[in-house]
């Protein structure tokens, strides 16, 4: 096969690098240095491969990267990828679904515990010399009390579920594409999960069909006093009508680890919201599933550099 020359086209640290390096030897892994069109351009220039995280691939890149033959998405969401582009070029767009599933999943059920339980505040208001929370009897919730409505269900949603059996909740969901064979949850229109949903999770790709799909009017139509939970794309939801939605007290919570844009504002309100648990889209990001991860993508370029063939599951074809 000879070198292979991957472009990492994510800013990583020192001892991020020499792990990947330590999981990949076979592999000539070259770094960018940042996300600037520039450092790019130096690490595509003679790169067969490259793997993006969460920095936009711009279509303009391409043009830097004439021996590029396959991009890989490091996770799932490809809403950073110019997938049209790329394959205009012959070029191969393959991603790792299911790899971060479990990571995520134990993320979205922190999320939900740390947003219902009113962790945060309670921490914040210990740390500041208060041992008494006289508010919080009426304030905090049951997971296991609660009705958890996911909407999509694909690998992550899957997983999110698997993991809610053990609390007891009842587990609803809705997608697209209907009810799933064999499942063994309940069903729902989209209309029906908003309302009866305490806790809504969010597990959809960010498309040109879900993008604002949370927005004021979707927002108007959940339970009162529910909570939204996000740890999908920030573009799902409307986050000037979720501010108003939290505010109102219509929505007594929510739990975010993606934002519209990121990195996030330090001005957006949601960030000084108590009610609002905050995350800077680390859902995925455990030395367990960076380990799980690095393997995959670099298993797949492999095999794509000895014209095996990649598991279609993987492969961006639409």
């Amino acid at each position: 096969m000879g070198t292979l020359t991957v472009a990492i086209l994510e800013p990583s640290s020192d001892e991020m690098r020499a792990r990947m390096e330590m999981l990949c030897p076979d592999l000539d892994l070259r770094f960018a240095a940042s996300g600037d069109p520039v450092d790019f351009a130096e690490v595509l220039a003679d790169a067969r491969y490259a793997v993006t995280r969460g920095l936009r691939f711009p279509a303009e890149a391409l043009g830097d990267a004439p021996n590029l033959v396959l991009i890989h998405q490091w996770g799932t969401g490809i809403d950073g990828i110019p997938v049209d582009a790329a394959r205009a070029r012959g070029i191969t767009v393959a991603r790792s679904p299911g790899v971060n599933a479990p990571t995520v999943a134990e993320a979205t059920l922190a999320l939900m515990l740390a947003t219902l339980r009113r962790l945060p505040q309670v921490h914040a208001a210990l740390r500041a010399g208060q041992w008494e929370q006289p508010d919080l009897w009426r304030e905090a919730r049951d997971l296991g009390s609660a009705t958890v409505g996911l909407v999509g269900m694909g690998a992550i949603g899957a997983e999110v579920a698997r993991r809610l059996s053990g609390f007891g909740c009842e587990v609803i969901y809705t997608r697209a594409s209907g009810p799933l064979p064999d499942c063994s949850l309940r069903f729902v229109p989209m209309e029906v999960l908003l309302a009866e949903s305490d806790v809504l999770s969010l597990h959809l790709p960010l498309t040109n069909a879900t993008r604002g799909l949370m927005d004021a009017g979707t927002l108007a139509r959940m339970k009162p006093d529910s909570v939204l939970i996000n740890t999908s794309r920030g573009g799902l939801v409307d986050e000037v009508a979720l501010v108003a939605a939290l505010a109102s007290g219509h929505l007594s919570g929510a739990g975010l680890d993606v934002f519209a844009t990121e990195p996030v504002s330090p001005d957006n309100p949601l960030l000084s919201m108590p009610q609002v648990v905050t995350l800077p889209h680390v859902a995925g990001r455990t030395v367990d599933n960076f380990d799980r991860m690095v393997s995959h993508w670099a298993n797949n370029i492999r095999a794509h550099a000895a014209g095996r063939a990649i598991d279609a599951a993987c492969l961006v074809t639409g």
